[in-house]
C-alpha cells in the first residue's frame, strides 16, 4: 500500500462531507449561531487530525486485525485467508449479512459505549480531552482523536466483533456510514430527530454531550442508539432545550495539532494535575433525570 492510496480516499472523503455540510448548513436551521464550518477558528487543526492520523489508521487497522484473527484461529493459507475476510471466523461468522450488519453496528456501539465512559474517567480524561477540546463544534471535529483514545476505544469495536465472527468484510462496507455518521452527529445542525430521537443519535443529542459536565458533558455516551444511554441512565435530552457552550475547563490547552498529540504525556505542575484528577473523576458521577 503506498502513501497516496491512504492519502487519495481521505481528501476525497474530506471533499464529499465538505460539499455535503455545506450544503446542510445553508439550507438547513443550525444549532448554534456561529460563523459557518469553513470559519473555524481550529479548522487547521481539525483538518490535521482528519488526515494525519489516517495514514496510520488506515495502515495498521485492518492489516492488524486480520493478521490478529488469523493468527487465534490459526489460518495460515490463501484459501483460510480469503474465507476470513468474506465469512469470517467465530460464533457470528454463520449468520446471515444482513444479520451481521446488524449485530456488528449494536455491539460495536455497545463496546464503544463503554470505552466512552472509561475515557471520561480521571485516568483516561487526558487522552479524550483532545476531542472535547474544539470549542467551535462542527462536522470537522469529528476526526479529533488521540491516537491512544483510537485505539482503545474505536479500533477495540472492531477487534471484539471480528473475534466474534463479523467477517472483516462487513467493516469495509460499513465504513462510509461510520464515517458519514460520525460527522453528522458533530455537525452544526438544529436535528433531534423528533419521534425517533430515542432510535438514533442525532446532532443536538450529541452536542449535550460535547458541554460542561454538570449540563449533559457525562451523558449520552452512545455514538449511534440511544439505547445505551437509555438502558445505563446516562440518556439526556431536555425539551426545547438547546447546548450552546463546548470545550473544556483547561485554559492551557494546546490548539495546535502537535501540542494536543503531546499534552496528555505532558508533565503538569502537582497542584493542577490534582485539580484537574478531581474535576475530571466529578465528569462521570454526574445524573440527570
Amino acid at each position: 500500500m503506498q502513501l497516496v492510496d491512504v492519502t487519495l480516499p481521505a481528501l476525497r472523503n474530506l471533499a464529499v462531507l465538505a460539499v455535503v455540510f455545506t450544503l446542510l448548513g445553508f439550507l438547513m436551521p443550525t444549532c448554534d449561531n456561529t460563523s459557518p464550518w469553513w470559519r473555524k477558528p481550529d479548522l487547521s487543526t481539525d483538518l490535521c487530525w482528519a488526515i494525519l492520523p489516517q495514514l496510520l489508521y488506515k495502515f495498521a487497522n485492518t492489516l492488524m486485525l486480520i493478521i490478529g484473527v488469523a493468527f487465534l484461529y490459526g489460518i495460515t493459507d490463501p484459501v483460510g485467508l480469503e474465507r476470513l475476510f468474506s465469512d469470517g471466523f467465530g460464533p457470528l461468522a454463520h449468520l446471515g449479512c444482513f444479520l451481521q450488519i446488524a449485530l456488528y453496528l449494536l455491539g460495536s456501539d455497545l463496546v464503544m459505549y463503554s470505552t466512552h465512559r472509561l475515557f471520561h474517567s480521571a485516568k483516561l480524561w487526558r487522552f479524550h480531552a483532545v476531542h472535547h477540546s474544539s470549542e467551535h463544534l462542527e462536522w470537522t471535529s469529528a476526526a479529533r482523536f488521540h491516537p491512544v483514545d483510537q485505539i482503545l476505544h474505536g479500533i477495540l469495536a472492531d477487534v471484539v466483533m471480528l473475534l466474534l465472527g463479523i467477517p472483516p468484510e462487513v467493516l469495509v462496507w460499513l465504513m462510509p456510514f461510520n464515517v458519514g455518521s460520525s460527522a453528522l452527529v458533530h455537525a452544526n445542525l438544529n436535528w433531534d430527530f423528533g419521534i425517533f430521537r430515542y432510535l438514533l443519535v442525532s446532532p443536538v443529542y450529541h452536542r449535550w454531550h460535547h458541554t460542561s459536565a454538570e449540563r449533559g458533558g457525562s451523558s449520552n455516551f452512545a455514538g449511534t442508539f440511544p439505547l445505551f444511554d437509555l438502558v445505563f441512565g446516562t440518556f439526556y435530552m431536555p425539551v426545547e432545550q438547546r447546548p450552546d457552550l463546548y470545550g473544556i475547563d483547561d485554559i492551557h490547552f494546546p490548539k495546535d495539532f502537535i501540542g494536543q498529540i503531546r499534552h496528555p504525556f505532558a508533565i503538569r505542575d502537582p497542584a493542577q494535575a490534582s485539580k484537574s484528577r478531581r474535576a475530571e473523576s466529578e465528569r462521570v458521577y454526574v445524573t440527570h433525570p
